[in-house]
């Protein structure tokens, strides 16, 4: 079937907005009135001429809604009617993203069409569940809003060069050469202050373009500008400068659940890799950091593609390493491919995949045990979680002692004071190891212990730097309580499991449906265990 013609759009687009704003109605009040009824990002797609999929029967509906001249249905008659054609899901999503941020005051001196571009950019994109579309769309918002402030900061300063030349000249003719020289003095503080001014108005550039790159969903020319920005390095200094820009913006998307900052590091590491694909050292370093790249957004995706990429990286950058000559970068290696295998194993509940994960996360200790690098803890605590999942899949006790030992061995290079965020995921790890032992040898004391590491956990209130990992969490304590209720029952237990798990549904509940979905099992296993007693 033919494609409407773009114009067509644009100009049935206007009509829509022109007869809608007579009718004194905003979007949302149009979309009430279209039959069946859709939402606000639908309406703005129409009007700016951005639903390419619109056929007969939707022409239909707006002329009936607006009263519009029926040539307009004519315009039509050869487009194919398909999914696309109906409100989206993600179109869907987008006004459920906007609800959220006006209940939560994000959306005050925001237009409409602003935050329903914004919102529709980023439901449409790389990203897993409305709960991740959310974070990246509010954290557009604060970048605009911050930003806003970097134009009144540039100044306008006119260096009279050409003229203080003259007056130089003029007293060293009259011999007043220290003159002269407290002129050129001044000349020279001035311009470095002027040097000063203008590095500071490039960083402010810089900043105001990748504010910019991240309201266009851009990730791409946002790691181009900040290479470009780099330049100055010296060529053998380059690549490092480019791998430490990678690995502080995946750590900052790691941390606070920032897609965009993913991608961008994601760009900047296959940028890197690209530069240096021919040098086998440095290929295998920008290998290491585009497996890890990878491995991030795998975890915020649905889908495996990250993962098998993360996979082919730190194959090729083992394959490029030697374990006798550089230890410490095999092990990180080994060390990346066994968080891959683990992830895969996990999703696929495949046991060889984890045992296959324990074996490199063993390899990488044995090389490296004796070197006692910074990342130790990182190794012990992988090596523990893969255990764990592997002794939960396979109900095996010795798997899960193992994992306990393994996590507790992470704890004593991690303190709770010096690394916190690291320190609760060890530490959670290790209580879901404890719950799980447990079960399987009905073990009320070790359920008390994870119990009791659970509640370390909390003291630390990540509900506000980590909500996440606190919802997590607090969905760990129901089911907990609930794996006590049964070889110990006490109505109290059922009430704490009930809580808890509440608070995870409400956090939940606006942005992952997995997650609500795991949740309402819980709360269905409560209930049942109510019923029962």
């Amino acid at each position: 079937m033919p494609k409407i013609d773009p114009n067509i759009l644009k100009d049935f687009g206007r009509a829509v907005k022109r007869a809608r704003t007579l009718l004194g109605w905003d979007q949302p009040t149009l979309g009430g009135k279209i039959d069946p009824p859709v939402g606000a990002s639908f309406i703005s797609k129409v009007e700016k001429g951005r639903k390419e999929a619109l056929d007969a029967r939707t022409v239909g509906r707006f002329r009936i809604a607006l009263d519009l001249d029926e040539s307009w249905v004519d315009k039509f008659l050869d487009a194919e009617e398909t999914a696309e054609t109906l409100e989206t899901k993600a179109e869907r999503e987008a006004d459920l993203v906007i609800d959220r941020l006006r209940r939560e005051g994000m959306t005050e001196g925001t237009s409409d069409d602003l935050l329903i571009q914004l919102a529709n950019n980023f439901t449409e994109g790389d990203h897993k569940d409305r709960d991740t579309a959310y974070l990246s769309v509010k954290a557009a918002l604060e970048t605009l809003k911050s930003s806003e402030h970097i134009a009144q900061l540039a100044g306008n300063a006119d260096a009279q060069f050409a003229a203080l030349m003259k007056d130089v000249d003029a007293l060293n003719n009259q011999g007043e050469f220290d003159l002269a020289q407290d002129k050129l003095a001044r000349q020279s503080a001035w311009l470095r202050e002027q040097k000063d001014r203008l590095n500071r108005l490039s960083e402010l550039q810089l900043e105001k373009e990748l504010n910019q790159d991240r309201l266009r969903n851009r990730p791409d020319l946002a790691a181009d500008r900040i290479i470009r920005n780099l330049r100055e390095f010296p060529q053998g200094k380059l690549f490092e400068a480019i791998r430490s820009k990678t690995t502080d913006w995946r750590n900052q998307g790691h941390k606070v659940g920032d897609v965009f900052a993913l991608q961008v590091s994601l760009a900047l590491a296959q940028s890197n890799y690209e530069r240096v694909k021919n040098k086998k050292p440095l290929a295998a370093s920008a290998l290491h950091s585009l497996g890890w790249c990878h491995f991030r957004l795998a975890e915020r995706s649905s889908g495996d593609q990250h993962l098998y990429s993360a996979l082919h990286a730190f194959d090729a950058a083992l394959k490029k390493t030697s374990k006798a000559k550089d230890p410490s970068n095999w092990s990180a290696c080994q060390d990346g491919l066994g968080a891959i295998l683990h992830q895969l194993g996990q999703r696929q509940r495949d046991v060889a995949l984890l045992e296959q994960a324990v074996v490199a996360e063993r390899a990488a200790l044995k090389v490296v045990h004796k070197l006692n690098p910074p990342e130790i803890d990182s190794l012990w605590n992988n090596l523990g979680a893969i255990l764990q999942r592997l002794g939960e899949l396979t109900e095996d006790a010795g798997k899960l002692r193992e994992a306990e030992d393994a996590l507790t061995t992470a704890l004593t290079f991690r303190t709770k004071e010096e690394d916190p965020f690291n320190w609760e995921l060890t530490r959670s790890n290790l209580a879901l190891s404890q719950r799980w032992l447990g079960a399987i040898t009905e073990d009320v004391v070790k359920l008390q212990q994870a119990r009791d590491g659970y509640a370390a956990c909390e003291d630390l209130r990540l509900e506000t730097d980590a909500p996440f990992s606190w919802a997590i969490l607090q969905w760990n304590i129901a089911d907990l309580a609930l794996a006590r209720y049964r070889l110990a029952p006490d109505p109290a237990l059922l009430a704490e499991a009930r809580d808890y798990v509440t608070r995870a549904r409400a956090f939940f509940i606006e942005g992952s449906e997995y997650q609500t979905e795991r949740c309402d099992e819980l709360i269905a296993q409560i209930d049942a265990a109510e019923a029962g007693s």
